[in-house]
């Protein structure tokens, strides 16, 4: 079913992030219509509301990075700095999680967090 335009959610990851994760590509796959409420939810959840759609991806960050999902830092790193998010909010939101969550959280995703800062 995977062909070179994608499917829809495919072509927003593309787009909010810069590529396109894998998981994404198994979901489009095994099945279609789980694909369409992930990325429907997402779009509905962090879209500008009470908290600008930046704020919410910084904090889907800091959760993320807490629950020291690796595979997800980067994802959500990038879709946080394509929502607006400076290398200065980042940090501040790296002490955040030091603070909540420990060193550990942190030492989780340090080098994808470093490369992809690096670049900014």
């Amino acid at each position: 079913m995977a062909h070179e335009e994608g499917h829809k959610a495919i072509k927003k990851a593309r787009k909010l992030m810069g590529f396109s994760p894998d998981i994404l590509d198994m979901y489009e796959k095994l099945n279609p219509q789980l694909l369409d409420v992930i990325s429907d939810f997402d779009e509905i959840i962090l879209k500008d509301g009470a908290l600008p759609t930046k704020t919410k991806r910084l904090i889907a960050l800091g959760i993320i990075i807490s629950n020291k999902c690796g595979y997800c830092v980067e994802q959500q790193l990038h879709a946080a700095i394509n929502a607006g998010a400076t290398k200065e909010e980042i940090a501040d939101l790296l002490g955040v999680v030091l603070l909540t969550s420990g060193a550990p959280a942190l030492a989780n995703c340090r080098d994808i967090v470093s490369d992809v800062i690096s670049k900014l």
